[in-house]
């Protein structure tokens, strides 16, 4: 009280002071230096006359802050010294030591501590607090400087007393000194040292007596935990407040660990010590009795409330008892249980625990609430091997279909599922399948006990769904009734999901039906295993998805499960009637002609009823109509080519089966149709798609695929003719493609022929645009057809021996010169002319040749010389002679 009323009374003085000088800064800030009768200096005149000079403020240049406070200076001077003192009570114990007798030492070492606990009390006591705690310091080291030196001289027959138990002797006795002067002399430094030395010597005797026993794990186990819990009864009940807030923390932090080594070492002696079962089981519920405590205290205590790090202490807590009540309860099953049960003996035990936290409060129950269902979910890792085996063996068979014996048994189909045949089937299924149940059993079970859990049980119908999967392969049951099993976990679940999501709970019953959706698609490739398996589980699955269609029905919140058990249902019997077809001796041309068939029927079927029946501004319906519609008629056209495949035609032969059909349906698809029923865009896509593919399937046979490609362009022309334009110039070229590939068949290779009747339909359709739009530029009217008609003449015409096509060209590129010229068009003009210029040069190469093979080579150099000369020379009017015919040129059309 007295240092807090000398504080008090500092900071009054400060703050006056503070207020003394802002008074005098805003003095001199007002008055100029120059104010009191002195004139202003020569340089602040200002040099015109009639307006005084403001007067300017002087620059006050701040002083350099200092790097260090007068604390962190005091503090770092007194651990100085408080250093160099423990170094020279060292250094004279170890070398001036033997100089003096017995009593000379003891007297010279009790005398100097004396005196540092003296002048301890005499500086706090001046109000020297921080020179206080130093000697404080200081008078610890040097008691355990002097009873180490004690045992060095041999006082009293010491060295020979065992190191472990001396130095427990040791920190007792000077933890109980220090304490004692705690009382007379406050400081923190005899606090914390007997708060840290009076933690030693129980570890250190039990270290000692360890070597002596039989359990030495139990008996350090024991101890240790003996001291944690003293450490949390006297956190507890510590008197004094937060005045002695820093030893309860020191305390506290050593019984933290010393309850960590002993949870370490209980666990050691019940899960590996002969003999120690009981004993380590006993002290992990001790430790986690402890842990519960302690969370509850720093919970309570208002002093740990304010402290920020502590915050999360006791969440920290209450998880570390329940992981330690998992651990004691897990020990005895590890000890007894046979290594095949063991994980679903430790899930059991883990989900019994759970439902005992239910007498837990419910504002403490959430903690270990996570931890013990987390204790539940990590046995079941182990069970992650047989649940990929029972999913993998049930997917391998669309691969390996009706290859495997009917009476055989679900274990071995699931055996050989690649690559996990090594694996050991018989010692994994059933074992898996409990420990999933119990996983499954735990999620609920945490959802019911705690909101803060609520969506685990989400996951438990997956979970359960997983251990159907293996529980008639486990207990060694047939194929077939494992078969039955999965289509009466994929019923319940569906109903289950549906009767959820009716009773508005959405996530549940979503959980469910995904679940039921999983296994039903596992049945299915599962019973493609065996022949009769499939004919008969096929329905099945397709009744499934009609009883949750029909228990759907009606719901507009489950129209969406409705459109997908339908669906489902509709595959599910068109695969049946594929598998009928193929169980009766049918190919696969067939089978797959009549899949397709049956595929276009019930798109189209479907499209027209919910057309019919279902409100178009719904988007779900108005999106399945379409579909239905895309479905149906891309199957459509894919069953032109699977009948002329099962008629005996190659792939070409489909394909070109196909394109006929997609072009009829192009042409088609410009008839008015009613909007309610088919989608326009959505017709055309399918069919261009259609005709596309059974395009690429006919490139290898010229034969077939001229004619589609006749059959495209002509179905394109229709569209392009009837609805948009925009389409002729895809016509325009797959007819072009078509009469080329006709034309490579007759052995054509004149390039005119290729490209002649293409050019003057470029160039029709170029005229036609122009008398239309006399604006048109001649460049995207004209030069696509003088292009093509010239440019892969001139090509051939460079390798050409004779002399008709070039001189044909030459006339053909004169011709459309002239027509340029005449009709002042600029694409004309220029093609021709390059054309032109470009095939005399090819023709007079060869003489060109001869020439300059005569002609000397200097003479060929001094020509080129003098023509250089010349345009040098002539600069100026060659540019203005360009540029004027450049603007001549632009000037055309």
């Amino acid at each position: 009280a007295g240092r807090l009323w000398q504080v008090c009374l500092e900071a009054s003085r400060l703050l006056a002071e503070r207020a003394r000088l802002v008074a005098a800064l805003r003095a001199e800030a007002e008055v100029p230096a120059y104010a009191a009768g002195a004139a202003a200096p020569a340089a602040q005149v200002p040099a015109y006359a009639g307006k005084a000079a403001a007067p300017q403020p002087p620059v006050v240049t701040p002083a350099p802050r200092p790097e260090w406070t007068p604390r962190r200076v005091q503090n770092l001077l007194l651990a100085l010294g408080v250093g160099l003192l423990g170094v020279a009570a060292v250094i004279f114990v170890a070398v001036s030591w033997g100089r003096l007798g017995v009593g000379g030492r003891a007297a010279v070492m009790t005398g100097v501590t004396a005196l540092a606990a003296y002048a301890g009390l005499v500086v706090h006591r001046r109000g020297l607090t921080a020179t206080a705690e130093a000697l404080s310091l200081l008078t610890v080291g040097l008691a355990l400087i002097d009873c180490a030196g004690a045992r060095a001289s041999d006082l009293l027959g010491l060295r020979d007393t065992d190191a472990l138990l001396f130095a427990a002797g040791t920190a007792g006795l000077v933890a109980i000194a220090a304490a004692a002067g705690s009382l007379a002399l406050p400081t923190r430094a005899l606090r914390l040292s007997a708060a840290v030395l009076a933690q030693l010597p129980l570890p250190l005797v039990l270290v000692h007596a360890a070597d002596r026993v039989d359990q030495p794990a139990a008996l350090l186990a024991a101890g240790l935990t003996a001291q944690a819990v003293a450490a949390v009864a006297v956190v507890a009940g510590w008197p004094g407040g937060r005045r002695s807030l820093d030893a309860r923390v020191a305390v506290a932090s050593g019984g933290g660990l010393t309850a960590l080594l002993a949870t370490a070492l209980a666990a050691g002696a019940a899960y590996g010590e002969d003999g120690s079962l009981v004993v380590g089981s006993a002290l992990l519920i001790v430790i986690a009795v402890g842990s519960a405590v302690a969370a509850e205290t720093v919970a309570l205590r208002s002093w740990a409330a304010a402290m920020a790090p502590l915050a999360g202490l006791p969440v920290v807590l209450r998880a570390a008892s329940a992981a330690l009540v998992v651990g004691a309860a897990w020990a005895p099953v590890v000890d007894g249980v046979p290594s095949r049960w063991l994980a679903p003996a430790l899930s059991a035990t883990a989900l019994a625990l759970l439902a005992l936290s239910a007498l837990v409060p419910a504002d403490r129950r959430p903690v270990p609430a996570v931890v013990l269902l987390a204790s539940v979910c990590a046995p079941a890792l182990d069970a992650v091997r047989g649940l990929v085996i029972s999913v993998a063996g049930r997917l391998q068979w669309p691969e390996r279909a009706w290859s495997a014996e009917a009476d055989s048994t679900a274990r071995d189909l699931l055996a050989n599922a690649e690559p996990y045949a090594t694996w050991s089937v018989p010692s994994t299924l059933l074992p898996s399948a409990l420990v999933l149940a119990s996983v499954a059993v735990a999620l609920l079970v945490a959802a019911l006990l705690t909101a803060t859990l609520r969506p685990a049980a989400l996951g438990a119908v997956p979970v359960a769904a997983g251990a159907a999967l293996m529980v008639v392969p486990g207990a060694d049951g047939s194929y077939a009734v494992a078969l039955a099993a999965d289509l009466l976990s994929a019923l319940v679940s569906l109903t289950g999901g549906v009767w959820l999501l009716r009773s508005r709970r959405p996530g549940l019953g979503a959980a469910a039906m995904l679940s039921g959706a999983a296994v039903l698609a596992l049945a299915v490739s599962w019973s493609l295993a065996v022949d009769v398996a499939t004919l008969c589980a096929l329905p099945a699955s397709a009744a499934v998805a009609l009883t949750v269609l029909l228990m759907a029905r009606g719901i507009p919140a489950l129209r969406g499960v409705t459109l997908a058990a339908g669906v489902c249902a509709a595959l599910l019997l068109v695969a049946e009637a594929a598998a009928g077809a193929r169980y009766s001796g049918a190919g696969w041309p067939a089978v797959t002609a009549l899949v397709l068939t049956l595929l276009a029927a019930s798109g189209l079927v479907a499209s027209l009823v919910v057309a019919v029946r279902a409100d178009r501004r719904d988007p779900l319906w108005e999106g399945a109509r379409r579909a239905f519609a895309v479905v149906g008629l891309s199957a459509a056209l894919a069953d032109a080519g699977a009948v002329a495949w099962w008629q005996g035609a190659d792939a070409a032969g489909a394909g070109l089966a196909v394109t006929v059909a997609a072009a009829v349906v192009l042409a088609a698809s410009t008839v008015p149709l009613p909007s309610r029923l088919v989608d326009r865009a959505d017709l055309q896509v399918v069919a261009g798609l259609a005709a596309g593919g059974g395009l690429l399937a006919g490139v290898d046979d010229p034969d077939r695929l001229w004619v589609a490609l006749l059959a495209a362009g002509v179905g394109v022309a229709v569209l392009g003719i009837r609805q948009d334009h925009r389409w002729g110039w895809l016509s325009g070229l797959l007819l072009v493609l078509s009469s080329w590939v006709r034309l490579a068949l007759s052995d054509v290779t004149a390039p005119e022929a290729y490209t002649v009747p293409a050019a003057v339909g470029l160039l029709a359709v170029g005229a036609w645009r122009r008398h239309r739009d006399p604006e048109y530029r001649s460049w995207p009217a004209y030069a696509p057809g003088l292009g093509l008609a010239l440019v892969p003449s001139l090509l051939r015409a460079v390798t050409d021996a004779g002399n008709l096509r070039p001189l044909l060209l030459g006339l053909a590129a004169l011709t459309v010169l002239l027509l340029g010229v005449a009709r002042r068009l600029q694409a004309p003009l220029l093609i021709g002319g390059s054309v032109l210029a470009v095939d005399a040069l090819v023709q007079l190469a060869p003489y060109l040749v001869a020439v300059y093979d005569v002609v000397p080579r200097w003479v060929t150099i001094g020509l080129a010389g003098l023509l250089l000369l010349g345009a040098g020379a002539t600069y100026e009017q060659r540019v203005h002679d360009l540029r004027r015919v450049g603007r001549h040129v632009a000037r055309l059309g």
